[in-house]
């Protein structure tokens, strides 16, 4: 049977989908919405199938609900579709607005709404198979059209030669945003467990955008390949395994000496040449002096947008969390370029000289 969990991503592709727009679509759209963006018509469908029976099982949780449906073809074991699975689990923390959409449109709802009204109670409603009007579409191998940024990071893991030990975790999770008509939009988080680390978890999260859901995935995968991956293998993982993908130096700490372990620049909107941030990062630097380090490994990182040379967006972490000083430090210094739209990100580890 095919893992669950490689629909996780495709199950929060189609919640969006069925929660998108002022007014509930109904499923023609919803369908467009899902195969417009590249999802293929055998995943498409059941999402439309079993997304609002998982999330009606959340919503009625004291009515006995069938464990099947039933198709023109003979009967569905749900427990063995695994896209009904990964429905489950997520409907298991979906919020309101999420559990109207999603799981009021479902035939299960309606029966066990006309039960209610005829004086049944809920406790005491036992519904049976759904029957479908038609037989689901063959599972066809591989993602569906939404691909898994999970996968995708083990995958480059594995281009590296990295093993993980029982201690270390890795997981990546999609996220997706509302965007204009034919685009769509997916923010990844990509999370590192580690004993090494200094926080409990280290997380960088990357968007990408484009028509379908394998363009933007891909695009924010790439960003994070680009701009965190090396850091995080050269830092944590499997230190030489990327030796020519980062820049080091030499920190001095009051609390013991750090290298600093950078991923390359990200610079984005800009349509010229930007120049490095190297200045502002080493301002950044002279400021964390001032903080206590732990002999630890610490993450840092930056983001700053402008506009027309005023700032837009200024973000900067220390161990995930927003650095007041550090945010201070990046107010107060010039825009990469005087005009136009640019945005500069760098992510970088301060591994303890000498061990943690």
């Amino acid at each position: 049977m095919i893992e669950s969990l490689a629909f996780d991503d495709a199950v929060e592709v189609g919640v969006a989908a069925f929660c998108a727009g002022a007014e509930p679509p109904g499923d023609d759209e919803v369908w467009h919405r899902l195969t417009g963006a590249g999802v293929e018509p055998w995943l498409a469908e059941r999402l439309l199938i079993f997304l609002p029976m998982a999330f009606t099982r959340r919503l009625l949780p004291d009515v006995s609900f069938s464990d099947g449906a039933v198709a023109p073809g003979g009967r569905i074991s749900l427990p063995d579709e695994p896209v009904f699975v990964s429905a489950l689990a997520r409907a298991q923390r979906a919020d309101r607005g999420e559990i109207e959409r999603v799981a009021l449109r479902s035939s299960e709802f309606n029966a066990v709404n006309n039960a209610l009204h005829g004086g049944s109670a809920l406790s005491d409603l036992v519904v049976g198979d759904t029957a479908l009007r038609a037989d689901l579409g063959p599972v066809i191998p591989g993602d569906g059209g939404v691909p898994s940024p999970r996968a995708a990071f083990e995958d480059l893991l594995r281009g590296h030669h990295v093993l993980l030990g029982d201690d270390t975790k890795v997981d990546a999770k999609l996220f997706v945003h509302p965007a204009p008509a034919g685009v769509v939009m997916a923010q990844v988080d990509f999370a590192v467990t580690h004993p090494a680390l200094a926080a409990p978890r280290l997380v960088e999260s990357f968007a990408g955008h484009g028509a379908t859901w394998r363009e933007a995935v891909g695009r924010a995968v790439h960003k994070f390949e680009r701009g965190a991956l090396h850091p995080i293998i050269e830092g944590l993982l499997r230190p030489g395994a990327a030796p020519d993908q980062v820049e080091r130096e030499r920190y001095e700490h009051a609390g013991g000496a750090f290298e600093l372990i950078l991923g390359a620049q990200l610079n984005l909107f800009a349509d010229r040449p930007v120049p490095s941030a190297g200045p502002l990062l080493n301002l950044l630097l002279d400021g964390l002096r001032s903080e206590p380090l732990t002999r630890e490994v610490h993450g840092l990182r930056l983001f700053i947008a402008h506009h027309v040379g005023r700032l837009q967006s200024n973000e900067v972490l220390l161990d995930g969390e927003p650095w007041p000083r550090g945010e201070a430090v990046a107010a107060n210094s010039p825009a990469p370029l005087p005009d136009g739209s640019v945005a500069v990100r760098i992510f970088g580890l301060l591994v303890p000289v000498g061990g943690a």
